[in-house]
């Protein structure tokens, strides 16, 4: 409308379309990752037009954006790849953290349960070696469960 009431010649408002909100939303499934078939999508009209009119065809530059839009879907989808790889790296770290925590507390429940003993506190001899029994047990779960989902390479590297 814009160009028309600044007087724009007719060839011209032939080649440049009005724009309608329809034509300005994009198709999700260009970017959604287990889309297939894109090769099909109809871009808007404003993604194949030829500016310089030094070309014949559109097709090209229909190529060139479908091009474009394969490298951006394969870039969300290996950043989504890294994500994960990143994401299964930190928690396989975390839970060997917390197994390695359960150990620690464990060694250190002894070395006060030795205090204790050879003091002759037996109460609080007792109640540390029931913490330090927890420990080690917790530890020894953890182990288990790690070779339990590590069946490949069931070895800790705690």
């Amino acid at each position: 409308m814009a160009m028309i009431a600044l007087g724009t010649e007719s060839d011209m408002l032939d080649h440049y379309q009005e724009l309608h909100k329809s034509k300005l939303s994009i198709s999700m499934a260009t970017f959604t990752q287990g889309a297939h078939n894109h090769h099909s999508s109809q871009l808007p009209w404003f993604w194949t037009i030829d500016i310089p009119k030094d070309t014949n065809s559109k097709s090209w530059l229909t190529e060139c954006m479908c091009s474009f839009f394969y490298c951006i879907h394969w870039l969300h989808a290996k950043a989504a790849q890294d994500c994960w790889a990143e994401e299964e790296e930190l928690l396989t770290c975390e839970f060997q953290w917390v197994v390695n925590y359960f150990q620690y507390r464990a060694k250190i429940w002894n070395k006060i349960y030795m205090d204790n003993k050879s003091a002759g506190n037996l109460g609080a001899a007792c109640y540390v070696a029931r913490q330090q029994a927890v420990y080690e047990q917790l530890g020894e779960q953890g182990e288990l469960i790690w070779q339990g989902m590590n069946q490949n390479d069931g070895t800790f590297n705690g």
